[in-house]
């Protein structure tokens, strides 16, 4: 099964394409040395017809230090008010039917903050807001925010915004202001972590997130699935929302067509159809992902060694060609098949030549042919033992032995070379060949880098060694040998030689 082999797979992957490029234009974009606990993002598709949103939250009771205000338009209006007030202004210049999940992702990628809230960009908003999600993040003082999916209720009414109202604590009075019974509306208000929200894909950029019945509650259901709990808050902090002065099919208007378009793709009680299967199904990655976002996802990763990180970078987020895998599953079969009948012939024949010359004469025998006329009896094809990727392929007592051409000759016969741990054992030409393909068996081999102050530097499995040239030979191999005290180590070259040049300054200093 050649071709289910690490090299040959990769070699025959198409190139993984660069990411698309995003056409949206930053307008501004203001960045204190501070850095900011919370980015909130608030989202336009040129339907805004007020922008006191910003003002109620500028007039929070935390330092305006402590979070951020990211103006999202999905099409190509510049409001002045944005550009007065938030800290970043963004237009995407998207065609019809908007995408809001891609407006999400440009302010998730853009936001500073630990914590990322998408919200309603007009609502009104209580002066605790951020506070009230600064102790849900970061409880009795807490220095790094909990895992958590907070959710903000919102009142909504039949009401249009009142001219003159300066203070949202008057909005508390349900006799005057008629609002409706309370809805959870998860589309309103969540806020996350913002590592949380790149760890599991972002906003969902599938096609079926277009237009107007989507909204954060898709990652915030996801994250639910992979164990945050989510939290709505107390309704003695909630947003605030008037009626449009032109909704759709109510307080008596007639619901445009226009309007009523922008719902592309089928719902269950106006939540996403897609979001609602990803919640109930379980499912906690995106179907599609954004591609800057999933850079930084594989980017986080910590890998325990560098062979796993050879497979960790063979694709993109596309997966495997199906052409490919249709292509190694036909040749995993047909090795199965062609493996047992080749088996069973040459089974039959070794129990047949034990039968007719006896046990000792038939491991003579055996010994002979293998060693003085090089072949292989079980083998796939590779005839002639012969030398493979830096190894010289012997047979030595029935035993196929690959032997790194850098370690020089070796003794067959000697058992205490044979240890050594890049040397590859096997049944077959086969087998030591997977061996050496799956194996980074060189790298049990010292390789001298350079010579520096005295010093022999060494490269030796994943690490540089400094071993001073006046102590004799060193078999990095031996523990014992590694961690004698004149012996300097590191993950990188330039760590190794800047410990030699510390050595030399101390000895410097000494001799001063």
């Amino acid at each position: 099964m050649k071709t289910q082999n690490y090299v040959d797979v990769r070699g025959s992957l198409p190139a993984v394409p660069p990411p698309a490029a995003e056409t949206y234009v930053v307008h501004k974009h203001q960045q204190p040395e501070k850095r900011p606990r919370l980015s909130l993002i608030l989202l336009d598709w040129s339907c805004r017809e007020r922008f006191d949103t910003l003002d109620w939250l500028q007039r929070q009771d935390v330092s305006s230090d402590d979070y951020e205000l990211l103006w999202i338009e999905l099409h190509d209006r510049v409001v002045p008010d944005a550009l007065a007030k938030a800290d970043l202004v963004i237009t995407c210049h998207q065609g019809r039917p908007y995408h809001k999940h891609l407006g999400y992702n440009i302010g998730l990628l853009h936001a500073r903050g630990e914590l990322i809230c998408v919200c309603d960009s007009d609502a009104v908003f209580p002066r605790d807001f951020v506070s009230s999600v600064f102790r849900s993040f970061y409880p009795h003082g807490a220095a790094d925010p909990i895992p958590l999916v907070l959710m903000h209720h919102e009142l909504r009414t039949s009401f249009t915004y009142p001219e003159g109202l300066a203070d949202a604590e008057d909005l508390k009075n349900q006799d005057k202001w008629k609002w409706w019974p309370l809805v959870p509306n998860a589309g309103a208000c969540m806020t996350v972590r913002r590592a949380d929200a790149i760890r599991f894909g972002g906003f969902d950029e599938d096609e079926s997130f277009r237009g107007y019945l989507c909204g954060p509650y898709d990652l915030g259901w996801r994250l639910v699935n992979a164990g945050l709990p989510e939290i709505w808050h107390h309704t003695d902090c909630v947003l605030w929302h008037f009626a449009h002065p032109d909704p759709v099919g109510a307080n008596g208007f007639a619901p445009q067509l226009r309007l009523l378009r922008e719902n592309a793709y089928p719902h269950v009680d106006m939540h996403a159809l897609t979001a609602v299967e990803a919640f109930s199904s379980g499912r906690f990655q995106p179907r599609k992902e954004n591609r800057r976002i999933f850079d930084l996802r594989m980017a986080d990763r910590r890998i325990g060694t560098p062979f796993e990180e050879k497979y960790s970078a063979m694709l993109g987020p596309a997966g495997f060609p199906k052409m490919l895998v249709a292509r190694m599953h036909l040749a995993m079969v047909a090795d199965i098949y062609f493996t047992a009948l080749w088996g069973l012939v040459t089974g039959s024949v070794r129990v047949g030549l034990r039968r007719l010359l006896g046990e000792k004469s038939y491991l003579r025998w055996r010994n002979v042919f293998f060693h003085r006329l090089r072949w292989v009896l079980p083998a796939s094809g590779d005839g002639v033992i012969k030398e493979y990727r830096g190894f010289n392929l012997l047979q030595h007592n029935g035993t196929i032995l690959g032997l790194p051409q850098i370690l020089g000759a070796i003794d067959p016969n000697d058992e205490s070379q044979l240890s050594h741990p890049a040397i590859a054992r096997g049944p077959s030409v086969r087998e030591v060949k997977r061996i050496i393909d799956r194996e980074d068996l060189l790298s049990w081999v010292a390789v001298s880098v350079e010579r520096c102050d005295g010093y022999n530097i060494l490269r030796w499995r994943y690490r540089f060694y400094a071993v001073p040239e006046a102590g004799g030979p060193v078999d990095l191999c031996r523990a014992e040998h590694r961690e004698q005290p004149g012996i300097l180590s590191s993950d990188s070259l330039e760590a190794v030689l800047a410990q030699v040049q510390d050595m030399r300054e101390v000895g410097c200093a000494r001799h001063g």
